[in-house]
């Protein structure tokens, strides 16, 4: 014990360590991080598979990651030390050019990318008495390439998206990267999100009613509405510290949503007042949700974040918009089609979504 004294550091180190591991032990464990904007990792149910495996210990690990205490002042912390070292990444977001953060990406894994592109072209071939398409958006790094360090790790866009191109055979491939690339000077991505601007949204709604031969309100025909100190996904995970706040953007729609047996507003507008800003648009993402429009016509929308700010616009052009996210539905899609019987059918998903998203599979299951 005397020899301890003489080491005044490591006495204070295992204490305050040992101060952690029991308050980390005791405290609260949260499902939901409001600031990340995603579920938390729970404790793993044990078994001798998962154990042998590895994916038992792997999920006690992201179990900790998770739940350990003050995580978010260890991650600015983390931020300011590793943006000192001359560092361009922290807790999986990359720093671009004139602070636009960028979701990191250093997987060459495009199978689950191939079997969703496979598995949209299969479902366009069974329902090819009517029009049906895929958007495929790129995200900020594939448009604003001058905004991209040199060797950043982040998604290939140009493959993914000439793969698609290539491979839908059955529908419409709508190409929205050029017209984009030509608005790129325009505040069309958000910096500290990884979704588009309402903006950018709009172009893509342009090139679709463009490519699809419908007509369609041109930009001067909406009321855009400004709301300042948005704070994204991008800025939740990695807690850059001398971050710009973001304005989202929204244009006035008196439209109503149904989801379920619930009939309101298409914008939460309550969300505004909170960290989730996005989440206003269509009311947050649900399994199935349908919107009453001015126009003729019925469209579905098979979709992924991206396409809630992009529905409003579609409000004027058609009487029904009906809107999936196949993460929350179980339904078969085939019969619900038939009942509807829908004028066109529209996927769009973004780039990074859909490189890892195993539920698309789903819209040709349960028929």
């Amino acid at each position: 014990m005397k020899d301890m004294k003489k080491y005044p550091l490591v006495i204070v180190f295992f204490t305050v360590l040992f101060a952690l591991s029991v308050f980390d032990l005791f405290s609260p464990v949260k499902t939901y991080s409001e600031l990340e904007n995603r579920d938390l990792a729970e404790f793993p149910t044990f078994s001798v598979k998962g154990l042998l495996n590895g994916k038992y210990m792997s999920g006690i690990e992201k179990f900790t990651e998770d739940h350990f205490i003050a995580r978010d002042a260890w991650i600015s912390l983390k931020s300011v030390s590793e943006k000192a070292l001359g560092k361009k990444e922290n807790n999986g977001v990359v720093y671009g050019k004139d602070g636009y953060l960028f979701t990191k990406s250093e997987s060459k894994d495009y199978s689950q990318f191939e079997k969703n592109i496979s598995a949209i072209n299969k479902f366009m071939d069974r329902h090819s008495d009517r029009i049906v398409s895929l958007l495929l958006a790129p995200t900020a790094p594939g448009v604003m390439t001058d905004k991209v360090y040199k060797d950043s790790p982040v998604i290939d866009t140009e493959y993914m998206l000439n793969y698609a191109r290539d491979n839908i055979t059955n529908g419409k491939f709508i190409d929205v990267l050029d017209v984009l690339k030509s608005h790129s000077d325009e505040y069309i991505y958000y910096k500290t999100d990884h979704h588009w601007t309402t903006l950018g949204a709009y172009y893509a709604y342009e090139q679709y009613m463009y490519d699809t031969g419908n007509k369609y309100m041109t930009l001067d025909g909406f009321d855009f509405v400004d709301v300042s100190d948005f704070l994204g996904t991008h800025y939740s995970k990695s807690k850059n510290y001398d971050v710009v706040p973001d304005t989202l953007s929204y244009i006035e729609c008196d439209a109503d949503i149904t989801v379920g047996e619930e009939t309101l507003p298409i914008y939460d507008k309550s969300k505004l007042e909170t960290r989730d800003k996005y989440a206003m648009f269509l009311r947050g993402n649900n399994g199935l949700a349908a919107v009453k429009g001015n126009g003729n016509g019925k469209i579905l929308i098979i979709k992924d974040s991206y396409a809630n700010c992009f529905v409003p616009f579609t409000v004027g052009d058609y009487e029904e918009i009906d809107i999936i996210d196949l993460r929350y539905l179980t339904m078969g899609l085939d019969s619900y089609i038939a009942e509807k019987d829908f004028d066109e059918i529209l996927f769009l998903y973004n780039c990074e979504t859909i490189l890892t998203d195993q539920n698309i599979p789903k819209a040709n299951m349960f028929n």
